[in-house]
C-alpha cells in the first residue's frame, strides 16, 4: 500500500509542494486546473463558463447546498436520532464511501447479541480465571453474534476457536463482563455497550483452547441445564465475535462439526461427556426438507466432515433460504408461525430478557483514508430517511420512467434502492458546506451534490470563476440567492413581492426550464450503491415527476492493457500522456473502443498503435480520391485512375453493385446514428468507422475494372467524416477543410435530408448474395488446392468436390468458374415456407414452434437435414421484414448480378474466365457431366459452382 504523499511524489510534486495539502482548501486549487487542461486537450466538448466547484469554497453552491438540505429537512427526509453508522474512531466522525480507503459500499451488519452465562470452566479455563482478580464477584458471559435469533431454541453446544485470542472486557453493567475478541470489543465500545463510549476496558485474557469444556447457560435452549463450549476448525476472530451459537438441526457446518466431534471425541481433545446426549432439536419446519434440513443437506450432498467447505456452502445456503423463506417454527413461543416473522420477535424477546443486547460490525473490513481500521458506532447523527417505504416508492417511480440502457444496470439501481437505508449526511471536519441549522457539522461529500446538475442549467448565469469569486453577466451576489430564490428558481414557487433581483430571478428560472430535466447522467459503476440511488431519491422527492432525470448511463472501470492501473507495477497511464504518445483523437478512438456497458474497459496500447495507423491510412486514402474526383472533372466523360482508386465517368448510370454500396452506406448510417442515440460508442466505432471502411473496401475491389461511381465515392467521404467526427473530432475537422476545402466547420454537418426512412433490405440481401459467392467460391478452390495433393483422395458429394473428382486441379494452371443460376426452389423448401406461414401469428410475430415441428413431421420434411436450418434461416427474415420473406421471389435479378460480379471474382480469386449458366436455358446435353453434377446444387439464390483448370 502507498500512503497518499507517496502518489503525490510519484506525480512529480516536491515535498515542499505535498506540504501544502495539509491545508484542505489547497486541493481544490491545484488540481481542477490540471483536469479542465487535460480535458480541453482531448478534444470535450464542454462549456466551460458552466464550471464550478462544490463546498464553502463557492458561495453560490453553498447556498444551493444548504438550500436543499433545508428543503428536505422540511419534508422529513433528514432526521435525527440514534442509528448504526460505520465510524473512524481515529477521525472521530462517520467514515462515508468516500471518505475510505477500502469498503466503499459497506454497511453495518446488525446482529443479535448472544449472552450465554459461564455456569462452570474447564479445569485450565478455571486456573486463568483465577489468576485474574478483577473478575472476582463478576458475571462473565460468552458472547455469540448470530443473524438467526430464531434458532436460538435449537442449541446444543457453542463453538471457539482454539487459537483465537479472547478477551476478558467489562460491559457497561459493571456487575458483568463480556468474553469476545479484541475487535469485537472495539465495535462494541462505540455502540454502548462498555463503561464509556469508546473506551475498551480489558480485564485479562484467555485462549480459545482454556475456554473449551466450559459449560454455559444457552437461552432459550432445549438444553436448560446448559451446554458446553466446544472446539471448531473454521471459527473467524475476523468476524462477529469469536463466538458461535451451535444449532445442528438447521445449520449443516454444526451438524457436520458435532458428528465429528461425537465420533472422536479424543482426538479433538474433549471428553465424551461434553457431547453425549446433545441431539439436534427441531426447530424449523419445510416442505423441502422436513424438521431438521441440516442432517437432510448433509445426507443428500455427501458431507463427510466440517472440512467439506465447497459442499457445505452449498448446503447452508439451500437450508437458510427455505428457512427464512419458508420455514415455519416448530417450538418456542412463536409455534406456527412463520420464521420471517418471528426472527424480530426472538430478537425483542432475548433483548428483554436480558439475554441478548443488539450489536454490529461492519460487513467487511473498512479502512478510512487516514489509515483506520473503522468500525460500527452507534450515535446520534442528521440522516436521510433513504428506504422508508413512501420515500423509496418514488424513487422506484423515477427509476422505472428512465432509460438505463441495459437490464444489468436497471437491476443493479433496484438491488441498491432495496438496499440503502438511512445514510448519515453529516460529518465533523473536512470540505463542505455547514448544516443550515448546526454549524457544528458539514454536508457530507456524498450528500451535497446529489442534484448538483440543476445547478449547471444556471451557474454561467451566477459566477464565471470556479469559487464564485468572479460575479456572472447578472450581477447576482450569493446573498441574492436565498432560500426564496432557489424555490422560485428550481420549483418554480412564487418569488416573494418586491424581490431585489426579480428580473434576473426571471432569467434563472428561463434557463433552467430550458435545460432541465436531465437528459442523461452519465457516471461509474461504483456509484450505484451510492450517489446514483441518492441522486434518484433526492429528485424524487424535491421535484416534481416532469423535471425527474430521463436516463442514466453507467461504466466500468478502465483497464490499461487488460490489468489494473497501478503506479507501483508500472501499469499506468493518464489522459495527458496518452494525448501525447497517440493524439487526442487515437485516445477517443480507444475509450470509444473499450466497452459499452458495466464491465470494465480496456485501453489497449496496440489498438492505439492501429488507431493512429487507420487513421492516417485513411486521410491518405481521401487525400487520393480528391485528387481522382477533381482529376475527373476536367477529363467529362472519360474514367480516372490513381492507385487503386478507379474512377468510372460521372454520367454512367448505377450499376447493381452501384445500388448495393449505396444502399449499405445508408444502413450504416442509420445504424451509427441510432447507435450514438443510445451513446453506445463501441457499436458507434465498428458500425460508422471500421464497417464504413470495410464496406469502401469492398466496393473498392469490386469496382477494379469497371471504376466506381464518383457520386458515390464522393458520398461516401462525406459521410465517413460525418460519422466519425463524434470521435475523432480533429482528424474530420482537419480532412473536411484541409483536405476537402470546405470552408465550414465539420461540427456544423448534420444527417443528411435525404437519408432513407428505412434500410433497403432488398439491395442488402443482394449484397450478402456477393459476398457469399465470392465465400463459397474461395472456400471450394482452397480445398480443391487442398486436394490436388492427395492424389485421388475423395470428397464429400458437393458441387466443387464433385469437379475435383474428374479433374486433378494443377497448381497455378489457369482457372475457370462455373456459377449455375436456377429459376425453380426445390419441392421440400416449398413445404417448408407453406409449413412456416401457417404456424406464424402475423399480429403477435411469433411462430408457433411446437405446432410448426409437428406439422413439418408430419409432412416427412424432418427426414431431409437441411429442413430446420432452412426454416431457421427463413424465421430470421421473418423477423427481420417481417411476411415479405415469405415471399422468396429475388428482388434482384441473379444472373445480371453474377454478370456484374464476374469481373470481380475473377480478379480478387484469380479465375481466367467466369461463366453464369442458367440452368432453365441449357438441357443436360449441352454441360459436361461434371457440370450437370454441380448445377443440381443451384437453387435461387444459391447458385451451383464449379471450378475447372485450363
Amino acid at each position: 500500500h502507498k500512503y497518499q504523499f507517496q502518489v503525490m511524489q510519484a506525480q512529480g510534486m516536491s515535498n515542499a509542494e505535498i506540504a501544502k495539502f495539509a491545508d484542505a482548501k489547497h486541493w481544490l486549487e491545484h488540481y481542477p486546473p490540471i483536469a479542465i487542461s487535460d480535458l480541453k486537450a482531448l478534444g470535450c466538448k464542454i462549456d466551460w463558463r458552466r464550471a464550478f466547484l462544490t463546498t464553502d469554497y463557492n458561495p453560490y453552491y453553498d447556498s444551493f447546498a444548504r438550500w436543499q438540505f433545508e428543503r428536505l429537512r422540511e419534508m422529513g427526509k433528514i432526521k435525527f436520532g440514534k442509528r448504526y453508522t460505520i465510524w473512524s474512531p481515529k477521525d472521530g466522525q462517520p467514515c462515508m464511501d468516500h471518505d475510505r480507503q477500502t469498503g466503499e459500499g459497506v454497511n453495518p451488519q446488525e446482529y443479535t447479541g448472544v449472552k450465554m452465562e459461564v455456569l462452570e470452566w474447564s479445569e485450565q479455563g478455571s486456573r486463568v480465571v483465577a489468576a485474574i482478580p478483577a473478575l472476582a464477584g463478576k458475571r462473565v458471559f460468552l458472547v455469540a453474534a448470530t443473524l438467526r435469533p430464531e434458532a436460538m431454541y435449537g442449541q446444543t453446544n457453542c463453538f471457539v476457536g482454539t487459537n483465537i485470542e479472547y478477551g476478558f472486557y467489562q460491559s457497561a453493567d459493571s456487575s458483568e463482563v463480556y468474553v469476545v475478541t479484541a475487535r469485537a470489543a472495539r465495535n462494541m465500545a462505540f455502540q454502548e455497550l462498555s463503561p464509556a463510549n469508546g473506551k475498551v476496558v480489558t480485564l485479562g485474557h484467555i485462549s480459545g483452547n482454556a475456554i473449551v469444556g466450559a459449560k454455559v447457560n444457552a437461552p432459550l435452549s432445549h438444553y436448560a441445564d446448559g451446554v458446553y463450549v466446544l472446539p471448531m476448525e473454521n471459527v473467524l476472530s475476523t468476524k462477529g465475535t469469536g463466538v458461535v451459537t451451535s444449532v445442528p438441526s438447521d445449520s449443516p457446518d454444526d451438524y457436520a462439526t458435532l458428528r465429528n466431534l461425537k465420533k472422536k471425541p479424543e482426538y479433538y481433545g474433549i471428553k465424551r461427556e461434553w457431547v453425549d446426549g446433545y441431539e439436534p432439536v427441531p426447530v424449523i419446519s419445510t416442505t423441502a426438507y422436513g424438521p431438521m434440513a441440516a442432517p437432510v443437506l448433509c445426507e443428500k450432498l455427501k458431507i463427510g466432515s466440517q472440512k467439506d467447505r465447497n459442499q457445505l456452502a452449498k448446503a447452508k445456503d439451500a437450508a437458510y433460504k427455505k428457512g427464512f423463506y419458508s420455514g415455519i417454527m416448530s417450538v418456542g413461543t412463536f409455534a406456527g408461525e412463520p420464521v420471517q416473522q418471528v426472527k424480530d420477535k426472538v430478537h425483542q424477546l432475548l433483548v428483554a430478557s436480558g439475554s441478548g443486547f443488539p450489536y454490529a460490525e461492519p460487513e467487511k473490513p473498512v479502512t478510512s483514508r487516514s489509515a483506520d481500521d473503522c468500525v460500527v458506532a452507534l450515535c446520534d447523527q442528521w440522516y436521510f430517511d433513504y428506504g422508508e417505504s413512501v420515500w423509496k416508492a418514488a424513487a422506484e417511480k423515477c427509476l422505472a420512467s428512465m432509460e438505463a440502457y441495459g437490464d444489468e444496470t436497471r437491476h443493479q439501481f433496484e438491488l441498491a434502492l432495496n438496499r440503502v437505508k438511512q445514510w448519515a449526511c453529516v460529518r465533523t471536519y473536512g470540505l463542505g458546506s455547514r448544516v443550515p441549522w448546526d454549524s457544528n457539522y458539514l454536508i457530507e461529500s456524498l450528500s451535497d451534490s446529489t442534484i448538483y446538475m440543476s445547478y449547471y442549467t444556471i451557474a454561467h448565469l451566477l459566477h464565471r470563476s470556479l469559487d464564485g469569486s468572479k460575479p456572472g453577466p447578472l450581477a447576482i451576489l450569493p446573498a441574492d440567492m436565498d432560500n426564496a430564490a432557489w424555490d422560485y428558481v428550481l420549483l418554480g414557487k412564487p418569488l416573494p413581492a418586491g424581490h431585489s433581483k426579480a428580473k434576473e430571478m426571471e432569467i434563472l428560472r428561463r434557463s433552467y426550464q430550458y435545460w432541465y430535466p436531465v437528459d442523461v447522467r452519465s457516471s461509474g459503476k461504483d456509484l450505484i450503491q451510492n450517489h446514483l440511488t441518492f441522486f434518484i431519491y433526492i429528485h424524487s422527492a424535491l421535484f416534481p415527476e416532469s423535471d425527474w432525470p430521463r436516463a442514466v448511463r453507467v461504466n466500468g472501470h478502465l483497464l490499461l492493457n487488460g490489468e489494473k492501473m497501478s503506479k507501483s507495477t508500472g501499469n499506468m497511464l493518464t489522459l495527458s500522456e496518452s494525448c501525447r504518445l497517440y493524439g487526442a483523437d487515437a485516445t477517443r478512438i480507444v475509450l470509444a473502443d473499450a466497452s459499452d456497458g458495466m464491465d470494465d474497459a480496456n485501453f489497449g496500447t496496440q489498438t492505439a498503435d492501429a488507431a493512429v495507423r487507420n487513421l492516417h491510412t485513411l486521410m491518405e486514402w481521401i487525400a487520393s480520391a480528391k485528387q481522382a474526383l477533381a482529376k475527373l472533372e476536367e477529363t467529362p466523360g472519360g474514367s480516372v485512375q490513381i492507385d487503386d482508386i478507379v474512377l468510372c465517368a460521372a454520367d454512367m448510370p448505377f450499376t447493381t453493385a452501384d445500388r448495393i454500396f449505396d444502399a449499405e452506406m445508408d444502413d450504416l448510417v442509420l445504424k451509427t446514428a441510432e447507435d450514438y442515440d443510445r451513446t453506445m460508442y463501441r457499436n458507434a466505432l465498428k458500425n460508422g468507422f471500421h464497417n464504413f471502411v470495410n464496406l469502401r473496401n469492398w466496393y473498392v475491389e469490386f469496382k477494379s475494372t469497371r471504376g466506381m461511381n464518383p457520386a458515390l465515392v464522393r458520398k461516401w467521404i462525406e459521410r465517413q467524416v460525418l460519422l466519425i467526427t463524434p470521435i475523432a473530432p480533429h482528424w474530420a475537422e482537419h480532412v473536411w477543410q484541409t483536405i476537402m476545402g470546405n470552408t465550414g466547420s465539420v461540427m456544423d454537418l448534420r444527417l443528411p435530408a435525404d437519408m432513407p426512412a428505412a434500410t433497403n433490405h432488398s439491395l442488402l440481401m443482394a449484397g450478402d448474395y456477393v459476398r457469399k459467392l465470392a465465400k463459397a467460391v474461395r472456400d471450394a478452390d482452397i480445398a480443391l488446392q487442398k486436394r490436388s495433393k492427395k492424389k485421388g483422395g475423395n470428397g464429400k458429394n458437393t458441387a466443387a468436390s464433385a469437379a475435383a473428382a474428374d479433374h486433378t486441379p494443377v497448381v497455378d494452371a489457369p482457372k475457370s468458374l462455373d456459377v449455375f443460376i436456377a429459376s425453380e426452389f426445390p419441392s421440400w423448401q416449398e413445404t417448408v415456407i407453406s409449413v412456416l406461414k401457417e404456424n406464424y401469428d402475423a399480429d403477435s410475430k411469433t411462430f408457433d414452434n411446437k405446432a410448426l415441428v409437428a406439422a413439418m413431421g408430419k409432412k416427412g420434411v424432418l427426414k431431409n437435414k437441411k429442413a430446420m436450418p432452412f426454416a431457421n434461416e427463413i424465421k430470421k427474415r421473418v423477423d427481420l421484414i417481417g411476411s415479405a420473406a415469405f415471399d422468396r421471389a429475388l428482388q434482384f435479378n441473379e444472373a445480371d448480378l453474377v454478370s456484374e460480379a464476374a469481373s470481380y471474382l475473377k480478379s480478387s480469386l484469380g479465375f481466367a474466365r467466369v461463366n453464369v449458366i442458367r440452368t432453365d436455358a441449357v438441357g443436360d446435353d449441352g454441360l459436361t457431366d461434371a457440370q450437370t453434377r454441380a448445377a443440381q446444387f443451384a437453387v435461387p439464390g444459391e447458385p451451383g459452382i464449379l471450378i475447372t483448370n485450363h
